[in-house]
């Protein structure tokens, strides 16, 4: 970070070295695309001086992450959250870099941020204090980070059906608000909720990844893994990240009819949002009953006209979707894998979000169980 010229700081990014067998994988199957590195951004200001100002903060964009940086829709003023950036305080170059006016008083600190970012001490802080608040919820952590931060998971009670939803370990895509808010909308006394809990196992975990936040990696943790694309290693017997590790061996210990990976682009407003699920037709014939079903739930949730959510079914025959281990979580746990990668203009938006996925696959869940095809 550094002051080109009075009033203007520039802010560059910072660069994220991945391992080689990741990038050779990102030139094979993706044309070195894929995966965009650099594209989470995240800085603290405060005016030292006794007069307010007004100052711009350039943020340089790197050519992978650029898209993903559209423009950042956070500024926080303490003791009020995270608010959206108004567009005349934002001058966009594509490729280039984003200009964020700000007008801040003598002492006053703000965060800028290109989504909004929360310490991962505190994600698992808040699930924590609501198992002490409310009986329903049951607080576990299931592994730490190479830098010793804990992987924590709210869980009700065992049912008969079980769901996970679980935040993507891309730490640039923060989804702790909408997971969280999820474990709050369980605690409400009403009829819905009620029979919700008495079919399913909520298992939810808001954050995976907590060493790639604090760094401010985007696919990387503190030693420069890549958790997301580890379980095909760990079922071949290699060495793997600390974080799908534990993952990994809840669904082999929890073994969830279904789970929700979360995903979140904090990016323009017209980038497509995707919803899908691993293709039925890939899957032992066994869970093919149940994937009909959820799979029905969701295209008629998601993607019936003039809807444009774009549909994506992970097949793992496919060698470019074979890297994410959903073959693995499967056939050795028995899970269903869906996601939800959408596009929130607010935290609020978010929250909605996320809950009406873990409602559209809870209740097909539900649906499955009693059509008597289980």
């Amino acid at each position: 970070m550094r002051i080109i010229e009075s009033g203007i700081s520039e802010i560059g990014y910072k660069i994220e070295e991945i391992p080689q067998w990741f990038q050779d994988l990102l030139d094979e199957l993706f044309d070195g695309a894929g995966v965009p590195k650099e594209y989470m951004a995240h800085v603290r200001v405060r005016h030292l001086g006794n007069r307010a100002k007004r100052v711009i903060l350039r943020f340089l964009l790197s050519k992978k992450g650029a898209n993903y940086m559209y423009p950042p829709w956070w500024i926080w003023r303490e003791n009020t959250g995270w608010a959206w950036v108004p567009s005349e305080n934002t001058d966009f170059h594509p490729a280039e870099h984003i200009d964020i006016s700000v007008h801040i008083q003598p002492g006053e600190t703000l965060r800028i941020a290109s989504a909004p970012y929360e310490d991962p001490s505190l994600v698992c802080e808040k699930a924590r204090q609501l198992s002490q608040q409310y009986d329903i919820w049951t607080y576990r952590e299931i592994g730490h980070s190479a830098q010793g931060r804990p992987i924590c998971v709210l869980e009700t009670e065992p049912r008969d059906l079980t769901l996970l939803v679980d935040a993507t370990m891309q730490s640039c895509e923060p989804v702790s608000y909408g997971i969280l808010h999820v474990a709050h909308s369980l605690t409400i006394p009403t009829a819905r909720t009620q029979r919700l809990l008495d079919h399913i196992q909520f298992c939810l975990m808001p954050i995976t990844n907590p060493d790639g936040v604090c760094e401010g990696h985007s696919v990387t943790n503190a030693i420069g893994e890549v958790p997301k694309f580890g379980i095909n290693h760990l079922v071949e017997g290699k060495s793997a990240p600390r974080e799908t590790a534990a993952l990994w061996q809840y669904f082999l210990d929890k073994k969830p009819d279904a789970s929700i990976e979360v995903h979140a682009h904090f990016t323009r407003p017209d980038f497509t949002r995707s919803i899908g699920m691993h293709d039925k037709a890939s899957m032992p014939r066994h869970l093919r009953a149940k994937a009909e079903i959820l799979e029905q739930a969701i295209f008629e949730n998601y993607h019936v006209k003039p809807l444009k959510n774009r549909k994506v079914l992970i097949d793992p025959r496919q060698p470019e979707h074979n890297v994410y281990g959903d073959k693995h979580i499967c056939e050795q746990a028995g899970t269903i894998r869906t996601f939800l990668q959408a596009i929130p203009d607010s935290i609020d938006a978010h929250n909605a979000d996320v809950k009406e996925m873990v409602e559209t696959v809870a209740h097909a869940l539900i649906k499955w169980r009693e059509t008597g095809a289980a």
